[in-house]
């Protein structure tokens, strides 16, 4: 019981893990298009039609940096909980 219980915390800990890690990638690609466009708007008015279409993109981008980084931020609170609770079973041992 107790080898499965540590068996399933750990795969729960991969998962945290791997989810940490592909919504801070996001987090940074969102930034780095928000840093790159933000000193040289030319590129932008080539894609876009009108000034707020320009503003919508970076509202949206401004909105998902936030929410992955909201994301990011619980998983590293559930990867710290499993990993207490792992360190519990492993010193009961």
């Amino acid at each position: 019981m107790k080898e499965e219980k540590i068996k399933s915390l750990n795969k729960e800990l991969k998962r945290h893990s791997f989810l940490l890690i592909s919504n801070s990638t996001m987090v940074a690609s969102q930034l780095l298009i928000l840093i790159g466009f933000s000193n040289n708007w030319e590129p932008l008015m080539n894609m876009f039609y009108s000034p707020l279409d320009i503003h919508i993109m970076i509202c949206s981008s401004s909105l998902m940096v936030f929410g992955f980084g909201l994301t990011a931020a619980v998983h590293a609170l559930e990867i710290s909980d499993i990993k207490k609770s792992l360190k519990s079973y492993t010193d009961g041992e």
